[in-house]
């Protein structure tokens, strides 16, 4: 009789009018609204049902940083980055996983856009540690300027005029010239690192134009050693292409006379024009070999007009 009395004791406390009863499934109600509040854009809100998810819940812990992480985002979209800032840290705190670049280039940003530089500078670089034996320098390589821990070697510099007309990367070799190449280079480092802690490396845009110069170049260099390099260029050859071509390198005189040229004075080119004739035609065949080995259909009707 005692014992049926406590348990009808505890019964009533629990039950008791006014009470309410322990409730499993409201973790995942706090999230079911949090998502539809989350959806409408209302974050603040949000925030705080799946706060409450994050405390009360037992899902897993990577169900739970997705959570926090997807919160982040939506707070990094709408320019609120001290919420964002907090969320990713509460990734971090979770776990990362599989999130983990992603998280760090997030946090690099909002620190970033918060203004604290250093912050993010020292978080960007422990994201992107660069091994010193990767890259071999000679010793002839001097360093001709450092931008954090990272030195920048005489030879990056002067790479970068590779893609100049000569006649604009001339202008570059005086001592003036030199300098103002030198801050130039320094200077797009510093706006690329900028670009990279705001992710505009990531940006949709950047990637397709990105992965259409990739394309470009690596067919251009697949271009020059397949094709380019494999030309075959014979000294008759030459000479008779001179001699088919003989007007063409007839040189004007002021008085309107037109002086005759031999071969070797125009030998060079020659040589050139001879050899982009058959550059091109190495590469039309090469084109045609590829289209008719290939299981290709063109379609050139459905373009319309651009």
């Amino acid at each position: 009789m005692i014992l049926t009395l406590l348990v009808g004791m505890s019964a009533w406390l629990v039950f008791r009018p006014g009470s309410t009863a322990p409730d499993p499934d409201a973790a995942q109600r706090h999230r079911e609204v949090a998502a539809k509040l989350q959806a409408a854009g209302a974050l603040d809100e949000a925030a705080e049902l799946y706060e409450a998810f994050l405390r009360d819940s037992r899902a897993p812990v990577d169900q739970r940083a997705r959570i926090a992480y997807s919160l982040g985002n939506n707070y990094l979209q709408s320019g609120q980055y001290e919420q964002a800032l907090r969320w990713f840290y509460e990734t971090e705190t979770l776990g990362a996983g599989e999130l983990a670049d992603e998280l760090s280039s997030r946090i690099v940003n909002c620190l970033e856009r918060l203004g604290r530089h250093h912050a993010a500078q020292a978080a960007l670089e422990s994201r992107v540690q660069l091994d010193s034996d990767v890259v071999r320098r000679p010793e002839d390589d001097p360093v001709v300027a450092r931008v954090g821990q990272t030195q920048i070697r005489s030879s990056e510099v002067w790479r970068s005029l590779d893609s100049l007309p000569p006649e604009i990367a001339t202008n570059f070799r005086s001592l003036e010239g030199r300098q103002e190449l030198l801050k130039k280079y320094v200077a797009e480092e510093l706006l690329w690192r900028k670009a990279v802690k705001l992710e505009y490396d990531t940006d949709p845009e950047v990637e397709i134009r990105h992965a259409e110069l990739l394309k470009q170049l690596a067919v251009t260099r697949f271009v020059e050693k397949e094709v380019l390099d494999k030309i075959q260029v014979d000294e008759a050859d030459l000479q008779n292409y001179f001699e088919a071509n003989r007007d063409r390198y007839q040189q004007s005189q002021p008085d309107g006379a037109t002086m005759e040229v031999s071969f070797e004075q125009v030998r060079q080119s020659v040589e050139r024009d001879y050899r982009m004739i058959k550059m091109q035609s190495a590469y039309n065949e090469l084109i045609d070999t590829e289209l008719s080995t290939q299981d290709v259909e063109l379609f050139p009707e459905a373009m319309g007009d651009g």
